[in-house]
């Protein structure tokens, strides 16, 4: 295998439709922006902000519109997912018959 090339499997066609919709709205292709996604969770930033190593090992401080822009990419498309009845939030429903 190719040190560059990651092989992702068993992503649903539900959830490749949304990414599919996502590279239509923000532009590019799926791998930069699955690339993208990588960067985003991994150093907390996409790659046009690049880090020195240094930079990762170092706290970094809360950078509240950032966050904003987070949650506001989370939510878009959010309406399309499906609300869970209230039993699935149960203990019983959670660790079953463990106590």
């Amino acid at each position: 295998m190719d040190n560059n090339k990651i092989e992702v499997t068993g992503i649903s066609k539900p959830l490749l439709r949304l990414i599919d919709e996502r590279v239509r709205h923000f532009g590019g292709d799926r791998a930069a922006y699955i690339r993208d996604l990588i960067e985003r969770d991994i150093f907390g930033t996409s790659h046009g902000h690049k880090h020195t190593f240094t930079e990762f090992r170092t706290k970094r401080t809360f950078d509240s519109q950032q966050w904003k822009a987070d949650m506001e990419s989370l939510a878009q498309g959010a309406e399309q997912i499906p609300v869970l009845p209230p039993e699935s939030f149960t203990r019983e429903s959670i660790y079953g018959n463990h106590d």
